[in-house]
């Protein structure tokens, strides 16, 4: 019997905590879900000192993912806040790694 593994549904959970602001992605962001990612991101309310985008329930993230925290982190720059991303598993964290993100982004473990 072969087991076949089912990502999570896909889901973006967003927390405010004082000056800490949290975007948290769940399963599978692509293509089809990337929206989600982007308007939950612009639904937070100015004025946090630090973004953390957490990646530790992410199954896959896809190009255009990478595309958006690119641009938060130019956003960052300008606007004075830190971002910060939780590290996803390692199958997904590989994929920054490889594509030389650890050098351009914040990476924390869980």
């Amino acid at each position: 019997m072969t087991e076949t593994f089912h990502p999570p549904p896909f889901g973006v959970e967003v927390a405010r905590d004082g000056a800490t602001a949290t975007v948290a992605v769940i399963g599978e962001l692509d293509i089809a879900t990337t929206p989600q990612f982007t308007q939950a991101l612009a639904s937070l309310e100015p004025g946090y000192e630090e973004l953390v985008v957490d990646l530790t329930r992410c199954a896959f993230f896809a190009s255009s993912g990478i595309s958006i925290l690119l641009e938060q982190q130019q956003r960052a720059e300008h606007e004075g806040f830190e971002l910060v991303v939780i590290k996803a598993p390692a199958g997904v964290q590989r994929m920054f790694d490889l594509a030389g993100l650890d050098r351009k982004l914040t990476f924390r473990s869980p």
